[in-house]
C-alpha cells in the first residue's frame, strides 16, 4: 500500500558502494518508501561522448521492483551538474534528481564535491539552480548542517531550495567536521524543518526502528532517511510500520536472514560479475548472521565461496544445521556491539 501523501516517509539513504540496485530492491521489499542511487559523478557523466564503463553504468541500473528512486548527482561544476541532470531525465528511469552536498569522505571533499560545497554557499546555490533549470524531474537536496560548527549553512541552502521549487531537502544532523561521530543535532533539523514549507527529511544516528520514530518526533520532520542501520537490518522499514500500527516487530530469525542473503546474492549477480558479487556478500553476511549459533564458522567458510552456487550451498547447509537443532533464533549474548561505526 502506498503511503498517504501527508504520512511520514521512511526512506533508504544513499551510501556509496552499498545502495546498489540489489540492496535497494531488498529494502523496498521490506516497505522502504523510497531510495537514492549511489553517487553519479557529474564530471564524467556530463561530458561523456563514448560508452561509459560497466562500473559506471552499474550506478544507473534500476530493478522493476524498486519504488520511488532518485538519481544522486555529485559534482562542483554547475554546467556539468546541469548537463548530467538533463541526461538522467532523458533516460526515463528515475523519479527525481538528488544533489549530494553531504558526503564527508576525504576523496570527495578533496575534489570540491559533496560536503565541501557547504563552505561556499554561493557556488552551492549556483549548482542547485543549474540542476533545477535543466531537470524535467523533481529535484531534491541532501546536505549536512554545515562544514563545521562555525559555518552552519544548511538553513540558508534549504531556504534557497524552497525558493527554487525543490521537492524536498534531507538534512544530516552533523557537520562535515563531525563526519559520523558525536551526537546528531535534532534541534537544528527541527529548526530547519519549521522554517520552510517544503518537506524536510531527517538523517543521522538511527540504529533501530524505535530510534527512527523517536528521531521523527524530535525533529518534526516529514520523513527519516535511514542509512547504515539498514545494512544490518534491511527489515527496519517493516519494523517501523509495525510499531506505527501499535504492533510488536517480529523476530527476524535464521531462515529469514539466510533468505535475505540468498536473494541479495542472486540480485547482485544480475548486475555485477559473479565473483565480485559473491565476495561482497561476505560483508553483508557479517552484518546479518551474528547472534546466530555457529555464525563465526559460517562466515569463515564463506571466505572460500567464489560462485553463486558455492554461496547458496554453504548458506543452505548452515541453515539446515540450525533447523535440525531447532536453533534458529537470535541469541542476544552472541551479538556484537551495535556501534554503527563498525559498519
Amino acid at each position: 500500500m502506498s503511503p498517504r501523501a501527508d504520512a511520514p516517509r521512511f526512506v533508504l539513504a544513499p551510501m556509496d558502494g552499498m545502495t546498489r540496485a540489489s540492496f535497494r530492491a531488498v529494502c523496498f521489499g521490506y516497505g522502504a518508501d523510497g531510495a537514492t542511487t549511489e553517487m553519479i559523478q557529474s564530471l564524467a557523466y556530463g561530458r561523456a561522448k563514448r560508452r561509459l564503463s560497466e562500473t559506471f553504468l552499474e550506478t544507473l541500473i534500476r530493478f522493476p521492483e524498486e519504488g520511488d528512486l532518485a538519481a544522486q548527482l555529485i559534482g562542483s561544476s554547475p554546467a556539468m551538474m546541469g548537463e548530467s541532470a538533463r541526461k538522467l531525465c532523458d533516460l526515463g528511469r528515475f523519479d527525481a534528481i538528488e544533489i549530494n552536498m553531504g558526503c564527508p569522505a576525504r576523496k570527495v571533499v578533496g575534489s570540491g564535491n559533496g560536503a565541501a560545497l557547504l563552505r561556499t554557499p554561493e557556488k552551492a546555490v549556483e549548482i542547485m539552480r543549474a540542476v533545477r533549470e535543466r531537470s524535467r524531474l523533481p529535484v531534491r537536496l541532501k546536505l549536512r548542517l554545515g562544514w563545521d560548527e562555525d559555518s552552519i549553512t544548511a538553513p540558508e541552502l534549504t531556504r534557497a531550495a524552497e525558493e527554487m521549487g525543490f521537492e524536498r531537502v534531507t538534512v544530516h544532523g552533523r557537520t562535515r567536521a563531525q563526519r559520523y561521530a558525536g551526537a546528531v543535532d535534532a534541534d537544528a533539523i527541527r529548526g530547519i524543518a519549521e522554517s520552510v514549507r517544503i518537506p524536510v527529511y531527517a538523517n543521522g544516528g538511527v540504529t533501530c526502528a524505535r530510534d527512527a520514530l523517536t528521531f521523527l518526533e524530535a525533529t518534526r520532520a516529514n520523513g527519516v532517511a535511514i542509512g547504515r542501520a539498514a545494512l544490518k537490518q534491511p527489515w527496519i522499514f517493516e519494523d517501523i510500520r509495525r510499531l506505527r500500527m501499535g504492533e510488536t516487530p517480529r523476530e527476524h530469525d535464521a531462515a529469514e536472514r539466510v533468505d535475505v542473503l540468498l536473494r541479495l546474492a542472486r540480485l547482485s549477480c544480475l548486475h555485477r560479475p559473479e565473483r565480485v558479487a559473491v565476495c561482497e556478500m561476505r560483508k553483508f553476511a557479517s552484518w546479518l548472521l551474528p547472534g546466530l549459533t555457529g555464525a563465526e564458522g559460517a562466515l569463515e567458510r564463506l571466505n572460500r565461496a567464489f560462485t553463486l552456487e558455492d554461496f547458496t550451498r554453504l548458506m543452505e547447509g548452515y541453515l539446515d544445521a540450525l533447523l535440525r537443532s531447532n536453533d534458529v533464533r537470535i541469541h542476544p549474548e552472541l551479538k556484537p556491539r551495535t556501534d554503527l561505526d563498525t559498519v
